[in-house]
């Protein structure tokens, strides 16, 4: 379980590191187009100079990719149903991002924006629980199939 927790953080560090850096180009081609703004403003606040503020983004990456990475060894208890384990991973996700989504200045916590923000996050798992039930049922009729050939 270690190696697979190890294994877990080290492709969450790189692929949240790899994704925060393709997001944050894309929204500065969106936002400047002529100027690379790693971080938000607020996020941006924190730091003296943009080095600093650059690293800091990086870490922050690397932590909502390894939080995300690890959450995905939820699915691997195969004892629970898809709803259990994408309502587990939901939780624990949501309550580990939002602080950090926060604090990168991508949401705040007043009433409206912590609603569009959870209301999106809902519907991003409502796919992601669809998704996997019908991968489930695709596993469950082709091994129905292999039993009735076999029978």
């Amino acid at each position: 379980m270690m190696k697979k927790i190890a294994a877990c953080l080290g492709i969450g560090i790189v692929f949240g590191t790899f994704i925060g850096l393709i997001l944050s180009v894309i929204a500065s081609l969106s936002y400047s187009q002529t100027e690379y703004m790693p971080v938000t403003p607020a996020f941006m606040s924190y730091f003296s100079n943009e080095i600093q503020a650059m690293l800091g983004a990086i870490a922050l990456w690397s932590v909502i990719g390894s939080i995300f990475s690890l959450a995905s060894l939820i699915y691997s208890e195969t004892d629970w149903s898809v709803t259990k384990m994408t309502l587990v991973h939901f939780i624990v996700t949501y309550l580990t991002f939002l602080p950090l989504a926060t604090i990168a200045g991508w949401t705040s916590l007043n009433l409206e924006t912590l609603f569009g923000f959870t209301l999106t996050f809902l519907l991003i798992y409502v796919v992601i629980w669809l998704v996997a039930m019908l991968r489930v049922k695709k596993e469950i009729d082709a091994l129905n199939k292999h039993l009735q050939d076999n029978s």
